[in-house]
């Protein structure tokens, strides 16, 4: 696939990607205004960079490194890195299947008060669908590191659930 240069070209990657790296975003910032701004500065990087990739798995592989680098960048540069819990109607929905009840929702919570290397990790095997070895060619990670995030981040979310429902 060439670069991402062409107008047209960048509004149908803009489209396909926005939603995915918003949510992204929002699962760092937990700030509507500060993951719009993080999600905007992934997709100026495109534009303004000359990136290819070879197929729609490689943009969203790009996009989530490069989105989670850049929350947490400034995360650190913003001294927030103990950010508060959001109230649940502030959060936007995460890609999950369709549910309802509040099971659900304690999930989603629960997911997003992860530990951004246990985060990233979850979100790309649960809700992305990519394999251990995959995520830690994405990530810069040994595969044995990726495994052994997994296996905690499913632990801290096992406690943290059954906190929530003795």
């Amino acid at each position: 696939m060439p670069s991402i240069s062409a107008n047209a070209e960048f509004e149908a990657f803009y489209e396909r990607h926005w939603r995915y790296v918003y949510r992204l975003c929002f699962s760092f910032m937990r700030s509507e205004a500060d993951a719009e701004d993080c999600a905007e500065d992934v997709f100026v990087k495109v534009l303004t960079g000359s990136y290819e990739f070879a197929d729609e798995t490689h943009e969203r592989k790009w996009l989530c490194v490069t989105a989670s680098n850049l929350c947490k960048d400034r995360l650190g540069s913003y001294g927030r890195r103990n950010v508060e819990s959001l109230d649940a109607d502030d959060a936007p929905e995460i890609a999950a299947p369709e549910e309802d009840g509040d099971d659900l929702e304690d999930v989603r919570e629960a997911v997003l008060s992860l530990p951004p290397k246990l985060k990233d990790v979850v979100w790309m095997y649960y809700y992305d669908g990519y394999q251990t070895d995959e995520i830690a060619t994405a990530l810069g990670r040994p595969p044995s590191t990726v495994r052994n995030q997994l296996r905690d981040a499913r632990k801290k979310l096992e406690k943290a659930l059954r906190n929530n429902h003795p």
